[in-house]
């Protein structure tokens, strides 16, 4: 949702997207902020006592998922551009919807903490393949 009403507003308020833009990396970073900040806060007691346990196995989850997304797209004959997006996209899956998931539908809290942790190394993830890429030009 939040990127077909980014579409949208910039194909209908383009002189005011624009002038806004320079503002948007701040509220991504603070809305990502918030997305982690969250799910970890309510499982908070269970993260610091086994929360180093899951750290590994998310991490690797998410590094396969980044790797897989680009390394499949490029192999699949897809450009620089598409395959970084199809990296993002794959890697940022969402974490904080599955941490809703569990906690609504399991009534045991430990459920939920895979996805809390989740949560951090996605936006972890993506934003720094996004400022990485951001430097080197795409095709």
């Amino acid at each position: 949702m939040p990127t077909l009403l980014g579409v949208l507003a910039n194909e209908c308020f383009p002189k005011i997207v624009q002038k806004i833009k320079i503002f948007l990396p701040l509220v991504g970073v603070a809305l990502t902020t918030l997305l982690c900040a969250a799910p970890c806060a309510q499982v908070s007691g269970i993260l610091k006592t086994r929360g180093l346990d899951l750290c590994l196995p998310v991490a690797l989850l998410h590094v396969a998922a980044f790797s897989l997304g680009y390394f499949l797209s490029r192999g699949l004959g897809f450009n620089e551009k598409t395959a970084r997006t199809v990296s993002i996209e794959t890697g940022m899956q969402s974490a904080a919807l599955g941490f809703l998931l569990a906690q609504t539908h399991f009534p045991d809290p430990l459920v939920a903490v895979p996805s809390a942790v989740s949560v951090v190394f996605m936006a972890l993830g993506g934003s720094g393949l996004a400022v990485f890429w951001r430097g080197r030009p795409a095709e």
